[in-house]
């Protein structure tokens, strides 16, 4: 069971096949990672299947090209995922954006985020865990090191609390200070106005605490939230699993 969010109150919902959407009319604001691609326990080892690529290039036709990949990599890391597919990228949980080839970066916290990182990165040296220095976030993996879990979620909360720009965000075995002003939500608030995006309804959709922003702001302007897996939510809908979500896609898909 999960719980959802509906004018203000908790209600517990089980995961369902997922609404009827018609592409046409709609626009797809989606995760990747857990979401598009299977989790791996390291960033690198990440790959998007094949069934999931040939699916996204029905729904750019679908929506024609009113697609947004919302992810909490850095664009630079991101854009090879896409190659030959038409969509929009945002990275660094709403920091950047990359329409048409246009790329927009946020201004920085430049003092913050290097004091930030030094000391974050002595956790992970001390402990070997994965950390990454992104354009307007620092992140701390523990994959692979649950029992890390309460360290590196306290010593984020405790940077964060230092950091006037910086706010903590905490996911799938990953914790991260990002700016403060930006997020996913953001993002697609900032896309959905866009020519590409303009007059479609907002179907965000992804796995983890971080794209609950997204969510929010979908349902916000009339959208959907969609998220795979049971947790604590706010969306409209959970898939059990990720492989729902998939057949879901593939189902909407087919019809005309």
């Amino acid at each position: 069971m999960v719980m959802e969010q509906i004018s203000g109150r908790m209600k517990r919902v089980v995961p369902s096949k997922g609404p009827d959407v018609d592409w046409r009319e709609c626009a797809a604001f989606l995760d990747f990672d857990g979401t598009l691609a299977p989790l791996e326990n390291h960033p690198d080892k990440v790959a998007l299947p094949d069934r999931e690529r040939r699916l996204l290039l029905e729904l750019s036709d679908r929506c024609n090209g009113a697609i947004a990949i919302l992810t909490g990599r850095e664009l630079e890391n991101i854009r090879q995922y896409f190659k030959g597919i038409l969509v929009v990228l945002s990275g660094s949980h709403g920091a950047e954006i990359d329409i048409l080839g246009d790329p927009k970066v946020v201004p920085g916290a430049d003092v913050e985020m290097d004091r930030c990182y030094a000391a974050a990165k002595a956790m992970a040296d001390e402990h070997g865990l994965l950390i990454e220095k992104k354009a307007a976030a620092i992140a701390l993996h523990y994959r692979g090191r649950t029992e890390m879990r309460a360290q590196v979620i306290g010593l984020i909360d405790r940077l964060a609390e230092t950091c006037q720009e910086m706010t903590p965000l905490h996911g799938n075995m990953v914790s991260e200070l990002t700016l403060r002003h930006y997020s996913k939500g953001t993002a697609l608030i900032q896309l959905i106005n866009h020519p590409a995006f303009a007059g479609r309804r907002p179907v965000a959709i992804g796995d983890d605490t971080t794209d609950e922003n997204a969510f929010r702001a979908a349902k916000s302007i009339g959208g959907l939230g969609l998220r795979i897996g049971s947790a604590e939510t706010e969306a409209n809908h959970v898939f059990d699993t990720r492989s729902d979500f998939v057949d879901w896609l593939e189902r909407t898909l087919e019809t005309k």
